[in-house]
């Protein structure tokens, strides 16, 4: 690697990183892989925290609030490996693009954000500069940057770059989730004789129709709020019996300004009509224990808040303009579908936070991820011109 340059290691690293599967609570390896590097490149301080998460910082000389660059580690299942032209772990090169999972959700951010602040090494830090690799983002945006952030990193950071995938534009927010559980309880009874029952799945039934009708709110930027089922269970499970218990767990996009009564209020009418019929409704934001690689379990309330940046602000701005210079010059301000780690940083501590990230947000989690080879050197161009602009002595 002598001589190499960073965008050349970055495209080194995304192979590295995507070879070695990652799944949620099954980082070690690829933690491990990190850290190893990390250290080799020669920062400050590289640790592995309580649940995983790897963290690396460079001292700065002046100014203690830390610029952070943040990405997590896991990504999710492959799927179907039919639907795929590649396997998912070969990092196959093809027509100038990375194939497999995890490539734009966010490997090759990490290896970027790692080839730049390598090459940013060999200069002088006026202000502290930390990468944040975290576990369990994907179940859980927000749980495992917490913890680095406030067992680890312990100072306030002045400003948050997240690496999810923004295809070289710069995000400012997004809309918030929250998992929503209705637990319904019937009476069971032999499926020939279904009178002597109450069927929890018929009322089940009743609650999606609902939910269709829902009024959902709007924001001008955000868009609108959503909500969707994604979870049935039910038990007993027997084809000839009628069962006594049905859970469902809906998916609730927020916007601004709602909260956990907000989303909840709705369901009073069909949890009302349904008690009325015999049935026994429980509604409330899903909570669960995750357990880490490491071994540590970590308790997770499923409500994640919406953040927006102003694109007026000082930051957003002057990030703009980096990335205008450095990397993409018709670069806009811009907002995710989905949702980052930013939950935490922007949405819970209101710490500035800005998204910049190599590949095309619509490819994440779908079959044939992939992500170009000219993503990555940008990307490579961009972290480094955002350090120096935050981080370097002028």
């Amino acid at each position: 690697m002598i001589n190499t340059s960073p965008e050349d290691k970055a495209i080194k690293y995304t192979i590295d990183f995507v070879r070695i599967p990652s799944f949620s609570g099954e980082e070690k390896e690829l933690a491990l892989h990190i850290r190893d590097l990390l250290k080799d490149l020669g920062f400050d301080k590289v640790i592995i925290d309580r649940v995983g998460n790897v963290i690396a910082i460079v001292k700065g000389t002046t100014w203690n609030e830390p610029l952070i660059l943040e990405g997590h580690m896991d990504h999710v299942d492959p799927g179907n490996l039919e639907l795929w032209h590649y396997k998912p772990f070969s990092a196959k090169i093809v027509e100038n693009k990375v194939y497999g999972r995890g490539t734009v959700d966010m490997k090759a951010a990490l290896a970027s954000m790692v080839a730049a602040a390598e090459y940013m090494l060999k200069h002088s830090f006026k202000r502290t500069l930390a990468l944040v690799f975290t576990v369990l983002e994907e179940p859980a945006e927000g749980v495992g940057f917490k913890i680095a952030i406030e067992e680890t990193v312990k100072e306030k950071p002045f400003l948050v770059i997240l690496g999810e995938a923004t295809s070289l534009n710069v995000n400012l927010g997004h809309r918030g989730r929250a998992l929503i559980k209705t637990v319904i309880k019937g009476k069971t009874a032999h499926a020939s004789m279904p009178h002597l029952g109450l069927n929890p799945i018929i009322a089940s039934s009743k609650m999606i129709k609902y939910i269709e009708k829902i009024e959902l709110p709007k924001h001008s930027i955000l868009g609108k709020a959503t909500i969707a089922p994604t979870i049935i269970n039910c038990s007993p499970k027997c084809s000839s019996q009628v069962p006594d218990l049905c859970e469902i767990i809906l998916d609730r996009r927020t916007i601004l300004g709602e909260d956990e009564r907000d989303i909840l209020k709705p369901f009073t009418i069909v949890h009302e009509e349904l008690a009325s019929e015999g049935y026994k409704v429980e509604i409330g934001i899903f909570t669960e224990t995750i357990k880490c690689w490491t071994g540590a379990k970590v308790g997770v309330k499923y409500f994640f808040p919406s953040w927006l940046i102003s694109k007026k602000s000082s930051l957003a701005v002057k990030s703009l303009s980096v990335i205008h210079s450095k990397v993409n010059p018709n670069a806009e301000f811009k907002i995710w579908n989905f949702s980052t780690d930013g939950v935490y940083s922007a949405g819970e501590r209101n710490i500035p936070t800005i998204g910049f990230g190599p590949g095309n947000e619509k490819l994440a989690h779908q079959p044939n991820e992939h992500i170009s080879i000219e993503d990555i050197r940008k990307a490579t161009r961009g972290y480094m011109g955002l350090i120096r602009e935050y981080a370097l002595e002028k």
